[in-house]
């Protein structure tokens, strides 16, 4: 199979603990562009923080953002969006209140959150690493239930934190049998909900269409629940060493770990032979 396209999710795949990317995955990505393959971020990131990536890259990318609800081209122009439905957010913003545990509204360059955290300090040394006409911008809404209607038509999805997984487990139940969303998770202390049907695997079937390319001349690469999707979807779905089990269970390969440049492993392995 020749590949024409490779998805990549961020955060423990592309990139190293340190949030870097290793010069020897970078110039792998390189290489791939320039066998003329389509090299595609797929983040459950903000948008900007993805975009900003591709100073460290080198060239820019397709993004896929905030698990499938935005992609971007190259050049910043939008090929999809799905904004959260409205009273979804709402209901989601009152049951974070019941159960009294943080969340964070998330639009294409701006978070918003009732509370400045030490959460946020993440955003703030991803703004100072990477050097972009674009930053992750945060934004205190002390009155979420009041203030949600200037962001009804920005908010892309929603991220529940807490570190009590049992009721992380509890809210994810309530919103599903409440709710018409999607709900999937990045890592251990959180949950994300975007409209039903959203995504990373769904994007890639619209990017896919939108560059004439099939599944089954997709790479898709990921670690975590929120890349189940497009690890299933895409002709070749790579889980990293370092990836949970149930996206292991779901790959067609593993490749190595995020220390141990997996990515460039893949691309040297299906796009470079």
């Amino acid at each position: 199979m020749q590949y024409k396209l490779i998805a990549i999710d961020m955060d423990d795949t592309l990139l190293r603990h340190d949030k870097t990317i290793s010069e020897e995955n970078i110039k792998a990505l390189h290489r791939a562009r320039e066998k003329g393959v389509y090299v595609v971020i797929a983040t459950g990131r903000v948008f900007a923080s993805a975009y900003a990536y591709a100073d460290m890259i080198g060239f820019r990318t397709y993004i896929i953002a905030s698990n499938g609800a935005l992609i971007r081209d190259p050049d910043n122009n939008t090929i999809y969006e799905s904004i959260l439905d409205y009273n979804n957010m709402i209901e989601v913003i009152r049951t974070c209140q019941k159960y009294g545990t943080y969340f964070q509204l998330i639009s294409d360059t701006t978070v918003y959150t009732p509370e400045i955290t030490n959460k946020f300090q993440r955003y703030a040394e991803w703004n100072a690493l990477l050097k972009t006409e674009i930053k992750v911008e945060v934004e205190e809404i002390e009155n979420p239930l009041e203030e949600a209607e200037k962001l009804k038509d920005r908010v892309l999805k929603v991220i529940v934190f807490n570190e009590d997984p049992d009721l992380l487990k509890r809210i994810r139940s309530e919103l599903s049998e409440r709710l018409d969303v999607q709900i999937t998770s990045s890592y251990v202390d959180n949950i994300e909900i975007m409209n039903k049907g959203v995504s990373k695997g769904r994007a890639l079937e619209i990017l896919g269409r939108y560059l004439g390319v099939s599944r089954e001349e997709m790479i898709a690469i990921g670690d975590s629940e929120n890349d189940i999707e497009m690890i299933k979807f895409a002709g070749l779905g790579v889980a990293m060493e370092n990836a949970i089990d149930e996206v292991k269970k779901v790959a067609d390969f593993i490749t190595k770990s995020n220390m141990e440049d997996g990515v460039k492993h893949v691309i040297e392995k299906f796009i470079l032979t």
